[in-house]
This record gives C-alpha cells, sequence and structure tokens, in this order.
C-alpha cells in the first residue's frame, strides 16, 4: 500500500525560506563546527523539509483514524483511512458477517465516506493484497533531493542564499556559511602581517593557507574554523581583494591591482540606450562568427566549442582586454563571490605564463596589452582562446597571416578630429576578419578622440550616418555590412552591434538591402 506522492512541483516553486528553517540551519553548522558551501545547506534543507512532511502526514493520517487493512476487524462507529483510494476517509456504520466458502470468517463492513456515499468493503480476511502496511514510496523523486536538485537547484539556491544574507550572523565567504559568532577572533597584528607578505609577493595571489602558515596564524580551533575566520577578517579589511575562482580561495592586494582591474577602461565604457532588442534578434544572428560582444544577450552558436576565436574590436584592442560575453564565460574562470578573478594565461606558441583577469561586474578580461604588441595584432585579429590542462589556466593564441601585407580599412584622424577611411597596404602578422580588420596609423590621435569624448557628447544616430558615409565610399555600389560598421564605430565611440542595428534599420536615410548590407537611399545619395 503505497502513500501518494509526499510534495508536488508546486511545493519547490512555491518554495519559501521559514524561520525554523533558518533554525535548522544554524543547528547543522554548530553541530558540524565547520563552514558549510551553500550546495551541501540546501541539500540538508531539502532531505530536513522532505522527511518533516512525512512526519506530518504520518500525524494527520493518525488523527483521522486506522488505515483500513482487510485482515483487521472493525466495529460501528470507527473511523478508517483508505490510502488505496488516495487516503479517502469514512465512518463504520454495520457490521455485518460475510458469506464465501472459501473465507469461512469473513466480515463485511458498511462505511459511509465523507462524500455521503455508502460503500461495503471486506474485513477479517487474512490473505488479500492490501494487506500490506501503509508505507511511503521511496522511489517517489518528490522524496529524492537529487531530483529536486535537478528540476528546481537554482531557484532554490537563489532563495537560500537571499534568505541567508537577511541574517546578519551568518557570514559567508567563497561560497560557504558559518554563524559570525562563532568565529575566531583575528587580531589587527596577523592583517597587517597578511598585508606585508602580500607585498613581498608583488599584490599576490596567495592562496589562504599559505598566507597563514607564512604570518603564523595558530589556534586550538578546527583548522577549517580558522581559515573561514581569517577569510572573513581578510574580506573586511579594504586593503585585500579575494580573487580565486570558485572552489579556490586566493588573496591579493587591491593597491597594488593593475589598473585596469580596478577601474573600467575609457574604451570600454558604455551608457546602455534603450531599443528593440526583439527587432534585431534574427538580424544579429545573420552576423559572421568570431563577433562577441560583452552587451549583447544573445547566446553564440559556439557555446559548445571547446576553443573560440575572437574577432578584436578597437576599444579591446586598445585596452588590452576582450569581452567576456556568454560565450566566453563558459571557458573563463568564475567565482561565488569575487567581482575580480585572477588567472593564468599560456601563450601556445611560447609556453610563456602571464596574469590575466576576469573583471565580472563589468564583463571584460585584461591583462593583454603587452601580448598584443609582442605579437602586432591589431583590430580585427583573430584571437584563439581554450581552456588549458591546468585549473585555472586559459591558453592564447593566433594563426599567422600567410601574407606580409594586405589592403586595409585605415583610419585616418584630420586636424578638425574629423574620421576619414581609406584603403591603405599595411604590414600584417596575425589572421584576421576581413569586414572588421581596421589599421589604425596614429593611435594617439584617435585615443585624443576618446579622451575628450568627440564622437560620445553626439546622438548615436549621427555617429552611425558619420561612419557609413565615409565607408560607402569605399564600394563602388556604395553599400556598407553593418559587421564593418559595426567595427568602424567602434573606433571612435562604444556602442553594441544590437544598437547599430536598430538604429539602420529605423534611419530614414539608410535602405537595408538585405543580407545586412545597407546604403544611403537614392535621394540621400
Amino acid at each position: 500500500m503505497i502513500a501518494p506522492a509526499l510534495l508536488n512541483d508546486n511545493y519547490w516553486t512555491e518554495f519559501k525560506i521559514e524561520p525554523s528553517d533558518i533554525e535548522f540551519i544554524y543547528n547543522l553548522l554548530m553541530e558540524k563546527a565547520e563552514p558549510l558551501p551553500s550546495a551541501v545547506l540546501l541539500r540538508e534543507l531539502i532531505s530536513h523539509r522532505i522527511e518533516q512532511q512525512k512526519i506530518s502526514m504520518q500525524q494527520r493520517t493518525k488523527d483521522k483514524g486506522v488505515y483500513y487493512l482487510p485482515k483487521e476487524q472493525f466495529e460501528k462507529g470507527d473511523h478508517l483511512l483508505f490510502p488505496a483510494l488516495d487516503m479517502c476517509t469514512g465512518k463504520v456504520t454495520a457490521v455485518r458477517d460475510g458469506f464465501n466458502p472459501e473465507f469461512e470468517n469473513l466480515k463485511v463492513i458498511e462505511v459511509k465516506m465523507d462524500s455521503g456515499e455508502i460503500r461495503s468493503f471486506a474485513s477479517n480476511l487474512a490473505d488479500h493484497a492490501l494487506n500490506t502496511a501503509y508505507e511511503f514510496n521511496e522511489e517517489d523523486p518528490s522524496q529524492k533531493p537529487d531530483a529536486i536538485l535537478a528540476a528546481h537547484g537554482d531557484l532554490l539556491k537563489s532563495r537560500l542564499s537571499d534568505a541567508l544574507k537577511s541574517h546578519d550572523d551568518l557570514v559567508k565567504i567563497a561560497g560557504s556559511w558559518f554563524p559570525r559568532s562563532l568565529l575566531v577572533d583575528i587580531s589587527v597584528g596577523h592583517l597587517n602581517l597578511a598585508e606585508a607578505v602580500l607585498e613581498e609577493a608583488n599584490g599576490g595571489p596567495i592562496a589562504i593557507g599559505e598566507l597563514m602558515k607564512q604570518i603564523e596564524l595558530e589556534s586550538d580551533v578546527d583548522d577549517k574554523l580558522l581559515e573561514f575566520s581569517f577569510d572573513l577578517a581578510l574580506q573586511d579589511d579594504k586593503r585585500f581583494d579575494e580573487v580565486g575562482p570558485a572552489g579556490e580561495t586566493l588573496w591579493f592586494l587591491h593597491d597594488m591591482e593593475p589598473d585596469d582591474v580596478k577601474e573600467t577602461p575609457v574604451f570600454l565604457k558604455y551608457t546602455p540606450k534603450e531599443y528593440s532588442h526583439e527587432s534585431v534578434q534574427q538580424f544579429l544572428e545573420m552576423f559572421e562568427g568570431n563577433l562577441y560582444d560583452e552587451w549583447e544577450t544573445w547566446d553564440s552558436p559556439h557555446l559548445s566549442e571547446k576553443e573560440i576565436s575572437i574577432s578584436l574590436i578597437y576599444p579591446h584592442w586598445r585596452s588590452g582586454t576582450l569581452p567576456l560575453s556568454n560565450s566566453l564565460k563558459q571557458l573563463f574562470p568564475t567565482a561565488h563571490e569575487a567581482p575580480r578573478v585572477n588567472f593564468t594565461f599560456t601563450d601556445s606558441y611560447t609556453q610563456k605564463k602571464f596574469p590575466g583577469w576576469v573583471v565580472r561586474n563589468q564583463n571584460y578580461i585584461c591583462g593583454l596589452t603587452d601580448w598584443y604588441a609582442d605579437h602586432e595584432i591589431m583590430p580585427g585579429s583573430l584571437i584563439k582562446v581554450q581552456k588549458g590542462s591546468q585549473p585555472g589556466e586559459i591558453l592564447i593564441h593566433y594563426d599567422k597571416s600567410r601574407q606580409n601585407k594586405e589592403w586595409l580599412k585605415t583610419v585616418l584622424i584630420g586636424s578638425d578630429k574629423g574620421i576619414v577611411f581609406a584603403m591603405l597596404k599595411h604590414n600584417i602578422n596575425a589572421e584576421f576578419n576581413e569586414r572588421m580588420a581596421i589599421a589604425i596609423p596614429d593611435v594617439a590621435a584617435v585615443d585624443e578622440i576618446w579622451s575628450n569624448r568627440i564622437y560620445e557628447k553626439e546622438p548615436i544616430n549621427k555617429t552611425i550616418l558619420r561612419i557609413t558615409r565615409e565607408l560607402a565610399k569605399l564600394n563602388p555600389q556604395g553599400q556598407v555590412h553593418a559587421q564593418e560598421l559595426y567595427a568602424a564605430v567602434n573606433v571612435v565611440r562604444r556602442c553594441p552591434p544590437g544598437l547599430i542595428l536598430a538604429q539602420l534599420l529605423q534611419e530614414p536615410q539608410i535602405a537595408h538591402l538585405g543580407d545586412l548590407y545597407f546604403r544611403f537611399s537614392e535621394k540621400e545619395a
């Protein structure tokens, strides 16, 4: 006799953290005497909820009456519970002898169900399939934490995290929680020693265990609890920055982090502007590969690939960065809480290693200024990245160009700071995206445009028309492809491709020729 499902999907989608749940988590942390990750707390809480529901259901059924089992004898007035009838209940109104030669002592009970219906049931019947004692169905997915987490894990994690954050006495470090009142006190002297050790290491990063060892931090409490207490003390001190990827705690001196980690480079700054994302979605999907932009939310078709090839736009080339788009987030290290994650780049050709940083809150990856310069990378070059063999390692390389020189769109800046594009021959080193490759002979002149925000001050549609007019001069038919326009506009101001498309499609002076080609209308031409 199997119980119906304890908890259906609605129970978990409407799941709320109750005060009793927080009390359970407190007791669990105190019992374990060590910090526990959110995933462990959630699994324990789910198991606890399931067990509580079992107990509650057993109590409810006990209050309603005894289970109907055919082997039992019943008397008039007994209240019965029928598990085989979806837990319906009823009251015995009469008992009489049954007539069946195979069952000598058979009794028949008349039961008035709660619905008002009168039904007859056998009793004093030793051999019957329903004589099995009532039990819970252990195979029911609603009683299995793994199945619940698979179906509702993200939602439950979010609600648990929000609830735990609202309690001041619960603190979180690197994804683990513990009551603040039970932590070990860390002295200012130990924090000053930590600062000195990190300064000696050029700012870091240093793993928490190694840092504790170097400052000789010891206590008679559990090592994990001491480590957690030290982590919290460092986190609460603005001198220190936790920069480790998920699952690893690394510390760095904030003042010694690169400038482009602490503050977004001017070339990457962008103030989002309203436009209809739905109206350009189908056109964005028509862009040729290698286009990744941190300000776009659409998913690239390359999400499953182990290696991603990125065509650089000017802002990332000039900043020594890469866009942390949806696709690249699959490759680069992430963290539970840390806004900045330190990792290692490895040049696939030279095997030279150098530090990189994921700036999660601004969606860019920095640390490539010298590498771009050493390898004569230019805007439009194809940069390839993939995960290395070691945790926190990213391999980076490019394919060498088969030609020494190529005709490229070239930016020329006039004395009035106006921008002109011309086709000129340039030395090249790396393979490039033909639509997005742009040569910049005078970087200082372009820098002056950015520092004075010359184009940033004008409406975006005016910039787009200006650049479209210049690019159209390079084509005998006066046509401009949206992808080359995206690369060109970003030489003078930061702008995602979706906004450029939205402006082109609604601009009365511009005609869409299909396949992302645009030109000025005949009147304007």
